[in-house]
């Protein structure tokens, strides 16, 4: 099936800290070499959808409304079996809330992919940025490993596209969440690349 190649497809469980300096740059290379792959194969899942047979891949800002609504519907979750989920609750103080569910790993999957077009969408949109692995030797670092992209500080798609799978799948986020994500963090790169005089950036750009 389409989701199962994709998720084949996948080089790396994401547990970076555990990595390798030479596992953690195959997965660069990986990286560059499958994410136009990783985008037409998204845009075929959301076109063989109903409504969305038309929504169009063209890095606009603009095309991360109706992905974002697709999104929201296609997020799907799995329930942690009973024994698993007792042994995870005796670990984590009782105040803190924890779900006996978990992302599908299709859902995973697609997270990954709408993360590296909305990452892309920033590239077309702000041709100055680009994609680097984060190899920083900083302890405790979250990003390591994973391809960002510098603005005032890191833009790590594929990592706040798994928070935002959370809260889409918890209902505690909408179809607006990838809309609302690019508005957010383009602020950043209007921080980082415009002068500090911020009277020479029209105030109607940074609000958008």
């Amino acid at each position: 099936t389409l989701f199962r190649s994709i998720i084949n497809n996948l080089p790396i469980d994401y547990e970076f800290s555990a990595k390798s300096k030479k596992e953690l740059k195959l997965y660069e290379y990986w990286f560059i070499e499958n994410k136009e792959y990783r985008i037409q194969e998204l845009s075929k899942a959301v076109n063989s959808t109903g409504k969305f047979e038309n929504w169009c891949a063209d890095f606009s800002p603009s095309s991360l409304d109706n992905l974002g609504i697709w999104l929201e519907e296609n997020i799907k979750v799995i329930k942690i079996p009973d024994n698993e989920y007792k042994d995870i609750r005796l670990k984590v103080p009782h105040y803190i809330k924890l779900n006996d569910w978990d992302l599908s790993i299709e859902s995973r999957s697609l997270l990954v992919d709408v993360g590296i077009y909305i990452g892309e969408v920033f590239i077309h949109t702000y041709p100055m940025l680009r994609w680097e692995q984060n190899l920083s030797k900083r302890r405790g670092d979250n990003n390591l490993g994973h391809m960002v992209i510098k603005m005032q500080i890191d833009f790590n798609p594929i990592w706040l596209m798994y928070i935002l799978g959370l809260k889409l799948a918890d209902h505690e986020e909408d179809g607006s969440c990838l809309s609302n994500l690019f508005k957010v963090w383009r602020r950043y790169y209007f921080k980082k690349y415009t002068p500090k005089n911020v009277g020479d950036v029209p105030n109607c750009e940074l609000m958008k």
